[in-house]
């Protein structure tokens, strides 16, 4: 479901890693596309399509919500390409 927002989007993700508990994603878009409106569409679609394919599991498992409130951003600065995609390929 990432991967289908960032292809309708037009972005473009360099990596992804989904462990039990969190997400990383190393991902390129347009200026246009601050960092809070990616994981808006990504988190609320996402979770929006999950509710919607498995709506028996709601009251059991999500709450109120689905994803936890909050992400983290950080801009690449002096660290490669390379650096950052080797970090989110370990977290698999």
């Amino acid at each position: 479901m990432i991967r289908f927002a960032a292809q309708i989007n037009e972005w473009e993700i360099y990596e992804l890693a989904v462990n039990l508990d969190h997400v990383h994603l190393y991902v390129g878009a347009a200026p246009k596309w601050s960092p809070s409106e990616i994981m808006k569409t990504v988190k609320g679609g996402t979770s929006n399509k999950i509710r919607e394919l498995f709506p028996e599991l709601d009251e059991i498992y999500w709450g109120a919500t689905f994803w936890a409130d909050g992400f983290f951003v950080k801009s690449a600065g002096e660290i490669t390409d390379k650096v950052i995609s080797e970090y989110v390929r370990k977290q698999r």
